[in-house]
């Protein structure tokens, strides 16, 4: 009778779990260097330091490597949203991560393969469909956190203006990522104070 050892299981879980972030990583590099088009599976691979055999295993083409970089960033956002959501005042203490969000959504790499996903969702309606699908899950998460700072200062809001609120805090961020490479000497710590105090208003009013 075959046993397995649960130690030898979450092993190879593991490694296969660092492998496919060992692709995404060599991936997202290779898209913002080459493009999606420009980038082969031959240069994902050899910037991974793995056969392109191995990365067939894992993924079947460059479209699922991408959707799956789709994926990873919102699931972070939604851990980022929800790590904040633990403060004693969610209004207040959005502060802190709205600067971190803001370097972070600006960094020049982070914009470049943003553009480059976003421009081949243009072209790609499965990709279109991973992004519009995540960025759903983003917006309705920040949905249910705004909903609750409003509601810490009894403020009870219709769901379509709860909506309404959380695409605008979302358009923020996404139109400064844009700006940050039409205008890379903008004054981002005046600009983060404006952002503040709008993100601020949306949840207290």
């Amino acid at each position: 009778m075959n046993s397995t050892n649960p130690q030898q299981t979450q092993s190879h879980s593991e490694r296969a779990r660092d492998r496919r972030e060992q692709i995404l990583e060599a991936a997202a590099e290779c898209f913002r260097r080459s493009g999606f088009h420009g980038a082969s599976m031959a240069e994902i691979a050899k910037a991974a330091r793995m056969s392109p055999g191995h990365i067939y295993n894992l993924f079947e083409n460059k479209d699922e490597i991408i959707a799956a970089i789709v994926e990873r960033d919102r699931d972070e956002i939604v851990r980022s949203i929800s790590e904040i959501e633990e403060a004693d005042d969610l209004a207040v203490d959005v502060a802190g991560w709205i600067e971190n969000s803001i370097e972070d959504i600006t960094a020049r790499n982070e914009v470049a393969l943003s553009i480059e996903v976003l421009a081949e969702a243009c072209r790609n309606p499965k990709l279109a469909a991973v992004v519009q699908s995540s960025e759903l899950v983003i917006q309705h998460r920040a949905a249910a956190y705004v909903r609750k700072a409003l509601n810490e200062r009894g403020i009870e809001l219709s769901d379509e203006e709860i909506m309404a609120r959380s695409t605008v805090i979302g358009a923020l961020f996404n139109g400064l990522m844009n700006q940050s490479i039409s205008q890379p000497h903008m004054n981002k710590p005046a600009v983060i104070r404006v952002i503040r105090q709008l993100v601020r208003q949306l949840l207290t009013s």
